[in-house]
Order: C-alpha cells, then sequence, then structure tokens
C-alpha cells in the first residue's frame, strides 16, 4: 500500500480529525450549522435579489462561466464520460447526472443545463434557492425537467445519494467554508466511481489576497466587502493532499508519535488530473487561463473504482 506523506502539520492534524469526525457523524440525520457558516450564508444571502444582474455585484460570477463551463465540459470528454454521439454538438452533457455543491443563485447549473446534463443544485442559503428556482421558472422554464434545486447541506445529500453523480462540482466554495475537508469528502460520496470532482477557488497567496481581495472589494468595489477571508483561502496542493487521501493517514500525537489510522472505506480516495492557473481581468470582466496558480485555479480529480484503493 503506497503511504502519501502529508508535509502541512496543520493540514495533516485537520484532515484526520475532519475524517474522522465526519465517519462519525453520518448517521445524524439534522446537521447543525456553525456560525461561520451560518454567517458566511447570510452575507451571501444579502445578494440574493442581484444573484442573476449581469452589471451587478455578481458579474464576475456571470463572466466565471465563459472559462469555467468548458473546463467541466471538456474535462467530462477527456474522461470518455461522454456518448460520442454527443461530442461537439450542443447537448454534449445529455445523459449526464451532475451536482452542484454550493449553486448559489444557479448561474453555473443553468448553463451546464442547456448543454444537456441533468443538474442537481444544493445550497445552504434559503433565499439563494428560491432566487435559482424564480429563475428557473420565469427565464428558463425550457430546463425545468433537467434542473432541481434542494436546500440541503451535502453530507446530508449524500445519505440518499451515495455514488449517484457522474460529476460533482464545487465552484467558488472553499474559500467560504472552514470545514474543507469534510465538504469535499461529502462531495466525492455522491460520486460515481470514475467520476470527475471539478473545483475553482482563490489559492491562498499574497497576489490572490491582494487582487482579490483588497483591490476587488475594497477599492475597486467589484465584490461585496467581506466576501472572502484569507485564513479560509486553500492552494491547489493542499486541495490535493484532501482528495488524494487513500485507505491509510498518518495521525501524530504529542510527544512526536506517528500511528497509522485505518479508513475504511476510503473516504475521498481521488486522483487529481488536471489544475489550471486563471486570473481576471476587471477592466475588461473577463477572464483567462494563465500558466501559474498564483491568482486562482481550477482542478479536476476522478474518483478511484474500489479495486484500485486497496
Amino acid at each position: 500500500i503506497k503511504l502519501q506523506y502529508l508535509h502541512s502539520s496543520k493540514l495533516r492534524q485537520s484532515l484526520a480529525s475532519g475524517l474522522l469526525a465526519n465517519a462519525a457523524r453520518k448517521s445524524s440525520t439534522a446537521p447543525t450549522i456553525d456560525a461561520g457558516t451560518e454567517k458566511e450564508v447570510r452575507h451571501h444571502e444579502s445578494h440574493a435579489s442581484d444573484w442573476w444582474n449581469q452589471n451587478g455585484t455578481m458579474g464576475a460570477l456571470h463572466a466565471l462561466n465563459e472559462i469555467r463551463v468548458p473546463f467541466i465540459r471538456d474535462g467530462l470528454v477527456a474522461r470518455g464520460t461522454v456518448a460520442p454521439g454527443y461530442v461537439n454538438t450542443t447537448r454534449v452533457l445529455k445523459g449526464q447526472r451532475i451536482l452542484e455543491v454550493g449553486c448559489g443563485g444557479g448561474l453555473l447549473t443553468e448553463q451546464l443545463a442547456r448543454l444537456g446534463a441533468e443538474v442537481t443544485g444544493i445550497d445552504l442559503g434559503e433565499k439563494l434557492i428560491e432566487a435559482a428556482r424564480d429563475h428557473l421558472k420565469c427565464s428558463s422554464p425550457d430546463l425545468a425537467s433537467r434542473v432541481q434545486y434542494k436546500l440541503e447541506p451535502v453530507d446530508q445529500h449524500a445519505k440518499t445519494n451515495c455514488e449517484c453523480y457522474d460529476a460533482v462540482i464545487v465552484s467558488e466554495v472553499l474559500e467560504h467554508v472552514d470545514d474543507k475537508v469534510g465538504l469535499l469528502e461529502g462531495s466525492v460520496r455522491t460520486l460515481k466511481p470514475c467520476g470527475s470532482i471539478f473545483i475553482t477557488t482563490l489559492n491562498k497567496t499574497v497576489p490572490s489576497w491582494f487582487g482579490g481581495v483588497i483591490l476587488s472589494e475594497y477599492v475597486l468595489n467589484l465584490v461585496p466587502k467581506g466576501t472572502h477571508h484569507w485564513d479560509k483561502m486553500i492552494s491547489p496542493l493542499d486541495v490535493q493532499r484532501i482528495l488524494d487521501t487513500s485507505r491509510f493517514i498518518k495521525v501524530w500525537h504529542s510527544p512526536p508519535v506517528c500511528t497509522l489510522t485505518l479508513l475504511n472505506p476510503p473516504p475521498v480516495n481521488c486522483q487529481t488530473v488536471l489544475v489550471n492557473g486563471s486570473t481576471y481581468d476587471f477592466w475588461s470582466n473577463t477572464w483567462r487561463w494563465i500558466n501559474n496558480t498564483q491568482m486562482c485555479y481550477a482542478l479536476q480529480a476522478v474518483k478511484q473504482p474500489q479495486n484500485e484503493s486497496n
């Protein structure tokens, strides 16, 4: 068995405690929302009425669809999960079941449905789910048969939707979550073996902090103040460390003693296959790919079949 070495002690401890805690609480039927999560939800709900305004506070999020939709589409095509007859058509994702975790008002959800996918969007914000449903009903009724929205956390959704989806999307969500291990573990549980998880978020770097927070929120007012927080940002390497966790995890105790904890079945056990760097040009309200991940990044990982984790 190949053992993965985790170099960050803080992440290592978070990974161990998070995975073990999640296993212990899987039987709970009423997950609670902690104060930090509640604050994030209320912050985003305060902009629910403006969510679909391309010239409003969500303008950059609207523009992000220009690169994240092709990233997801091409990632699924590259993995061979798309039927050959649908490749290079306007219904390229027909037959694909997709879960979007933290769907907000449905900006990405509807775009994926327009490519033929059957998309379920879940979120913790009641006003956001209402905004998503209202837009679907009033502006995109043609998508109603392929889109559904649910007000529930991903760990609860996973209990009744284990290994149901061809892809799971966690876009612009990780930077708002404290328990990243729990969110990713729950998301991967809903994935079919060989299914893909797609993540987009800000990197935890000084350039990202300066551009994505200081400039965007406090100088140019492109994003509502208080949207992003340094301590919640995460690097692509640390995301990979969470996703690539296999059956054994090293747990460090004090005094310095290392033990191996057996996790059965592997709670995450994905293989990262692609990481792309991206950046936002505020003067043109456009996103583009770049050859480094200093600002933002998009990541695709594939859930490994059970027999490959032994």
